[in-house]
């Protein structure tokens, strides 16, 4: 039986940030993933679909400038060509994660890993010990078994596809299948979004999702909320999405039907009933704010562990993780900002006007618009920045941002939350001039109406 000091069970950003780390504390590591190291993110999330979005941003660009007679016209693009650059881009990323988990020292081996009481392992015939087990297994695509599923395609098989699709229709109104649908409403696909509940992004800042969906039927994208998905059925060469809507039955014909109604927690090769191991109402492992399960000396972080289905919340779950493991102090408090890469992009820290009314506070709102930003001005963006902030002590609880570089700005966002800015720190921040991130500084003052920029 092999020793080992920590075992970790999948590759993605949790398990592959924790097992580098840990190697360079000089731990003894080893690494197994089944599939492909860099997990859902690098190969069929959150990379490839960025690369696709950002190519989708650059032409809506160009068209912009079309628009004023700045470009002549806009020029043809090539799918396939963007398809490969997308593989390119995965393949240099996933073989940079290989390169850092063999220079660190970390042993990676490929196959299923099961995991036996005590802390074993077994994969590829071999059994493995360590003194801790991180099980960072992620999540796979939901799907909801309606007639016709098996005619669905799911984000990765969307992002695999050859020959760009002339209709689609895009089930579900979450992060993955609005990024998709922008995406691809760009590239001239008609889209379709069927979703059942009342509105897109339910729980974000209301006037932003106003602005998000705005945008997107700018794209040409047709936004079906309050709908539920019955079936889908094909005829010749097309399928028809066909979904009830305010007791009507209605149907869309279109080329393909993206599945994309959510993620579930995987464990393949965990018996959890059999090693006891603790799991929530959704099947995800249950953990304490240091990553613990139930089990001494394991830990889970990422998808598996339930919470926000985001890498860097996964990154942050990893250095949790190991600062338990190696007896080290960790602060596991600081606010996760999501981000929703649309176009424009969206992201969001914090509270919302709505979640800090619910917590008690007496929450101000303040606002600055793109269109008052020199920097924004300049590069043709539009977009708005929402900052809430506590009426009493003047601290900042939540931040929103919707335009271009929102996930970039929301850095600052997520730092202001994390320290409770008041109104007098923003007013002593020096931001460079011209820059978007002023459009965050402005906002945070016009909560108490010191903007100086806002009329």
């Amino acid at each position: 039986m092999e020793q080992f000091d920590i075992l970790v069970i999948g590759a993605g950003p949790g398990g592959y940030s924790l097992a580098i780390a840990a190697a360079k504390k000089g731990l003894k590591v080893a690494v197994f993933e089944k599939e492909h190291v860099g997990g859902t993110c690098l190969n069929v999330g959150c990379i490839p679909t960025k690369y696709f979005v950002d190519k989708a941003g650059t032409l809506e660009k160009m068209r912009a400038l079309a628009g004023r007679d700045i470009l002549a016209d806009v020029p043809g693009f090539d799918f396939e060509k963007i398809v490969a650059g997308k593989d390119e881009v995965v393949s240099k990323l996933t073989g940079g994660v290989s390169f850092l988990l063999k220079k660190t020292g970390c042993e990676v081996v490929e196959g299923e890993a099961f995991l036996r009481s005590d802390r074993i392992v077994e994969c590829a015939g071999r059994v493995f010990q360590g003194k801790n087990v991180v099980i960072a297994t992620g999540a796979e695509t939901l799907v909801i078994p309606i007639p016709g599923h098996e005619l669905c395609i799911d984000s990765s098989k969307a992002l695999g596809l050859q020959k760009l699709p002339k209709s689609m229709v895009v089930m579900g109104g979450g992060v993955i299948g609005l990024e998709l649908a922008c995406a691809f409403a760009s590239f001239g696909t008609k889209i379709t979004i069927v979703e059942m509940l009342p509105e897109i992004m339910g729980r974000e800042e209301k006037a932003a999702v106003r602005m998000v969906t705005r945008s997107m039927e700018a794209l040409g994208i047709i936004i079906k909320t309050g709908a539920k998905m019955l079936r889908v059925e094909k005829e010749g060469e097309l399928l028809h999405a066909i979904y009830e809507r305010d007791g009507k039955e209605e149907s869309v014909a279109c080329e393909q039907v993206l599945m994309a109604v959510g993620r579930k927690a995987v464990l393949p090769g965990i018996d959890a009933e059999a090693l006891g191991l603790e799991l929530d109402a959704k099947k995800c492992i249950k953990v304490d704010d240091h990553q613990r399960t139930n089990l001494p000396g394991v830990y889970a972080i990422g998808d598996v562990a339930g919470g926000l289905q985001l890498a860097h919340a996964a990154y942050a779950e990893a250095e949790t993780a190991l600062a338990d493991i190696l007896g080290e102090e960790y602060d596991a408090g600081m606010p996760v900002p999501v981000c929703t890469y649309t176009i424009p992009c969206f992201a969001r820290v914090g509270m919302t006007l709505k979640e800090a009314r619910a917590a008690g506070y007496s929450p101000a709102l303040g606002t600055f618009d793109y269109s008052a930003n020199g920097m924004a001005l300049a590069e043709g963006e539009g977009g708005c920045v929402f900052v809430i902030a506590d009426k009493t002590t003047t601290r900042t609880l939540g931040v929103t941002i919707v335009g271009a570089n929102a996930a970039e700005l929301i850095a600052l966002g997520a730092k202001a939350v994390a320290d409770g800015l008041t109104t007098k720190e923003w007013e002593n921040m020096i931001i460079a001039h011209p820059s978007l991130m002023e459009a965050l500084r402005e906002a945070a003052l016009d909560c108490f109406r010191k903007s100086v920029h806002k009329g």
